[in-house]
């Protein structure tokens, strides 16, 4: 196939700049390797190795000058009894262990320097930043205990009154919590007891601890009224009080939080989905008549359809088509086999024309773009609601190819908000005496029957209406629920989700984009690989 260009009279020329390329294609990578920021991480993290031993080596000498002094009588005694000259071979054994791992890790992935190593240095580069700011922490605890133990010394009173405040907070919010909330959703979700306790726990343990911590501040704080005092047991329990105080602050929110959830019930049904498909086409022109290759570069972005989107991608041409100057003008040339990808581009061919001097160009797919879209119908306390598309990342796209028209989060009343795990609309609903009772048939087979407000999730997605067996609903509750999927499977396949025979033979799903579309034969040519034969560019080798 003919390149973007002909060879011409100035080939020394060219060939003398295409050698400055390449050379500054060399010495910068060309776009390969690790990316700038995670080398610059990456130093950083091997001069804080270094930095951090000097660190501890430091507080060894500080600490060293300050157990010779003698104002440090009065901390010998802690100073045996919790092991402080310990600590600095503790974090120098545990620096050695961050120089290990990136010896072996991180400067082995830095030295392989490949674009796919991104990930992988940044987790590592994080995981030895980590042991190192624990072996930092080693070395500054045997001063720092210093520092609290002088302060208790000096400043018993007020710590003393302090942690008693603090822990007459913590105490009272526990209460509060355990006489008012906690009993209500216990008194009324009793099927919950159990979850509930669970999550309170935390809690409890707090309340027992602080009963503790405030017993040790009392019993010391007498004791430095009296004569001495063990200061080191004295500033631990009031730390523990005020550091629980703070807790509280930040938790005690989210539990009560939770507990609202328990007087809710909603479910977020997968109603639709769809991949939007975009193309970043180059064209590249330049000067025939030119002895220099002077090219310019007009950028097109076009949303195309997934047929058009799988021509170009699975393509192995260079290029999509090429302009030429003839003796009525430029004449447009299409790759055999792109013909009707090329007319759908609608491509204006004079946009952003650089210089009318220009007489030949090339158009290439440099790159492309997936958008993944949802569309949701909510469920809210028996009344419902459809969103419109919302973005969604690929791999949550991905993990939800099978669940259309499946409920992939449902929080019934009286229970906490599970992980998700994708069932049939309405099964999580279903034996919950808030939304229905079970009957018999004319046969005598228990099926569910809804109350008025959720009899919708009969005829949702289902024609005829569709009413769960109880011999369903068990096999959900007992193998599925909280662990994995349920689709219903059956003999023939799928009962529930994309796949399923109920799905596909309901009007609402055949008027879906998804199923307009193509279903998982647009899918699969997207989001599953479809794209994988794209090379990333026009054809930058065949130079002028």
């Amino acid at each position: 196939m003919t390149g973007r260009h002909p060879r011409v009279k100035t080939e020394p020329i060219f060939t003398n700049v295409v050698f400055i390329l390449l050379a500054l294609v060399f010495l910068t990578g060309c776009g390969q390797g690790l990316s700038d920021a995670t080398k610059t991480q990456a130093k950083a993290v091997k001069q804080d190795l270094e930095s951090t031993r000097d660190f501890i080596e430091a507080q060894k000498k500080k600490y060293a000058g300050l157990s010779t002094s003698p104002d440090f009588s009065a901390m010998a005694e802690y100073a045996a009894r919790e092991k402080w000259g310990r600590a600095f071979a503790d974090a120098g054994a545990t620096l050695a262990r961050a120089q290990d791992l990136y010896d072996k890790g991180l400067n082995v992935t830095i030295k392989q320097d490949k674009p796919e190593g991104d990930v992988q240095a940044l987790a590592q580069i994080k995981q030895v930043n980590s042991i190192i700011r624990d072996a930092k922490d080693q070395a500054k605890a045997p001063l720092e205990r210093v520092s609290r133990i002088t302060a208790a010394m000096n400043r018993t009173q007020a710590m003393e009154r302090s942690a008693l405040e603090s822990a007459d907070t913590i105490l009272s919010k526990v209460q509060g919590l355990e006489q008012e909330p906690v009993a209500k959703a216990k008194e009324q979700f009793p099927a919950s007891e159990a979850k509930i306790t669970a999550r309170f726990a935390p809690f409890v343990k707090m309340a027992d601890d602080t009963k503790i911590n405030t017993d040790i501040v009392k019993t010391q704080y007498k004791a430095h009224t009296e004569g001495p005092a063990d200061y080191a047991a004295f500033v631990t329990a009031a730390d523990a009080i005020e550091e629980a105080k703070v807790t509280l602050s930040r938790e005690a929110p989210k539990f009560e939080k939770d507990l609202d959830q328990l007087y809710q019930s909603y479910t977020k049904i997968l109603e639709d989905m769809k991949v939007d498909y975009f193309v970043n086409i180059y064209r590249e022109s330049w000067d025939e008549r030119s002895d220099f290759y002077n090219p310019r570069i007009f950028a097109y972005t076009v949303q195309v359809s997934p047929a058009v989107f799988q021509a170009l991608t699975q393509s192995e041409a260079e290029s999509i088509a090429e302009l030429k100057s003839g003796g009525k003008g430029m004449n447009i040339r299409v790759t055999p086999g792109l013909e009707s990808a090329f007319k759908a581009l609608n491509l204006d061919l004079a946009a952003g024309w650089p210089d009318s001097r220009h007489n030949a160009a090339t158009f290439y797919l440099e790159s492309t773009q997936l958008k993944h879209f949802h569309k949701y119908l909510k469920e809210e306390n028996g009344e419902t609601s459809e969103t419109g598309w919302e973005a969604v990342n690929a791999s949550f796209y991905e993990q939800n190819m099978d669940n259309l028209g499946m409920a992939i989060l449902s929080k019934p009343y009286g229970e906490f908000e599970p992980d998700p795990q994708a069932a049939p609309p309405g099964m999580a609903y279903v034996g919950n005496p808030e939304y229905g009772e079970w009957k018999k048939d004319e046969n005598g087979n228990n099926f569910w029957s809804w109350y008025g407000k959720y009899a919708f999730f009969s005829n949702l997605f289902f024609f005829p209406p569709h009413y769960y067996s109880y011999g369903s609903w068990n096999r959900w509750h007992s193998d599925y629920r909280y662990k994995k999927p349920y689709y219903g499977q059956s003999q023939t396949g799928y009962t529930f989700g994309t796949r399923g025979s109920t799905m596909n033979q309901s009007p609402r799903y055949q008027n879906s984009t998804f199923s307009k579309t193509g279903g998982f034969k647009t899918a699969s040519a997207s989001v599953r690989g479809g794209a994988s034969g794209l090379r990333g560019g026009g054809p930058k080798s065949n130079g002028k």
